[in-house]
Parts: structure tokens; sequence; C-alpha cells
């Protein structure tokens, strides 16, 4: 047989490091992050119980015990960014963000361009006021300010629900309660789980009313993060089988998970 010359095969040598380079990399990142083994996660850090900050301001709460419980086993590391909703799902358009990790509600209109993982939580609508008044019904707001929260689930929910009032628009939920209490607004439009822990922090709270949701609460990624997508739902689903997202939900829910959330 013929030796091979010495240039190609040096050039078949570069080409199998080549390949081998490739290899590596995609076994390294299995689920196309920005930087592999480590997950970029965008959240909150004033929604509470699902993302919130803790007094030092490490976030804390529902959707970050899942979050974290999933990189665990994913063997991934996590870093947080605390931002808004608006900037978090923006964030997984520009691939600045892996994951959005809150409780987002699941929007035909964030659906065109974002995707989302299996549902974590089924919620309601609450709308807060303080105990001074005794408006009990969504009709009553005519004419008074209520707040929301910019980009949120809860956002379409006054011109909807609520005919006449003024919506008030604020970055965050902690915004808007202190503003509430203030008496600069009249009622404040949230989330059941968050109204809540407001409740639980602000004894001058009352909840007016509450209304069911059509749509379940999950976390999102880029359209284009299939592979992130398909581990973290494989997470979620081994998480219920085995027990551990039934304890985690335990932990901030004092009512039992749907039979829906609760299928592998």
């Amino acid at each position: 047989m013929s030796p091979v010359p010495k240039r190609t095969a040096a050039a078949v040598a570069a080409c199998a490091l080549l390949l081998a380079g490739c290899s590596s990399s995609a076994d390294d990142d299995p689920y196309g992050l920005q930087d592999p083994g480590v997950l970029h996660a965008a959240t909150q850090t004033s929604q509470p119980p699902f993302a919130y900050g803790d007094p030092s301001g490490k976030p804390v709460g529902f959707v970050i015990d899942l979050t974290d419980e999933i990189a665990k086993r994913l063997r991934v590391r996590v870093e947080y960014q605390a931002t808004s909703v608006t900037s978090s799902l923006a964030g997984l358009t520009s691939h600045q963000y892996d994951l959005a990790a809150a409780g987002l509600g699941v929007t035909p209109e964030r659906q065109k361009t974002v995707s989302f993982t299996k549902p974590l939580f089924w919620s309601t609508t609450a709308v807060l006021t303080t105990t001074k008044t005794t408006t009990t019904q969504l009709t009553a707001f005519g004419g008074h300010k209520v707040g929301v929260v910019t980009g949120s689930a809860q956002e379409p929910f006054v011109p909807a629900k609520m005919p006449g009032a003024n919506p008030v628009s604020f970055p965050t939920a902690n915004a808007a309660i202190s503003q509430l209490l203030n008496g600069n607004i009249d009622a404040f439009v949230v989330g059941g789980p968050d109204a809540e822990h407001f409740l639980g922090q602000y004894p001058a709270l009352r909840v007016a009313t509450t209304e069911p949701v059509d749509h379940p609460t999950a976390m999102a990624v880029a359209k284009d993060h299939q592979a992130l997508l398909t581990a973290v739902d494989e997470q979620l689903g081994a998480m219920v089988a085995d027990g551990t997202y039934a304890r985690l939900y335990r932990k901030y829910f004092t009512t039992a998970p749907l039979p829906q959330l609760l299928s592998a």
C-alpha cells in the first residue's frame, strides 16, 4: 500500500480533531445553553409565592425551588437575573436568557413568541383593596384607579372585567401594593397566590373578589430552544412521578394541586 502523503495525513488528522471537538461540544451542552453548564434564568423578586426576594435579595419561591431541582438533575448551574415579566419574555427571544423562571400565565398572545413548559399551577385572579372599602363586585370599580403589573397576565383583566375602571400600570407588584396602601390607587389586580402572600404581610389589605382563570401557570423558553424545553419537561414529569413536585407544592400552597398538574 502506498504511504499517505504527509500533507494529506495532516489534513485527515485536522478533520478528525475538528469532528471530535464538535462531538465533545454537543456532549458538553446537550440543552443548547448560551454558556455550557450554566442555565441563565430570568426571574422576579415580587411575585410571591412563585418567585420573590428574601431579605438578602436572593430569589426564593415555588418556581425557584423547581428550577433549582431541575438544574441539579440536569447537572447544570443556575444564574438568576431579576427583571420584569416583559423584559424576561423579550430576553428569551433575544437569547439573553435560557429560561423565564417565574409564574407566567400561558396566554395565546405569549404563545406566539415563546414556548411554555408543563403547567406548574392553576391560578385565580384576585382584586385587592384595603379594609377601608367593602366593595365585592367587579362592576363597582367604575371611575376608580386599579393597579396592574405591566406585562402580567392580569393586565387585560381590568378593561375586560372591570368596566369603567382606570388601569394604572406598575413595574412590580411591590410598587403597586405600596401605592394601594398609601391610597394612591383603589385596587390592585394580581394572581390569587400572590394575593394570599400579600394578605399575610399586610393586615390592612383584603380580597374584594376573585375570578378563576382559563389558563395554567408555567415557565417559558425561547421558541427555538426545543432541547431545553424537552429536558425541563422531562424533569418536571420525573418530579411529579417521584413526589418531589407535590412536596414543593405543599411548601407554598394550602390547597391541593389539581389532578391535571399531577399528570407526569
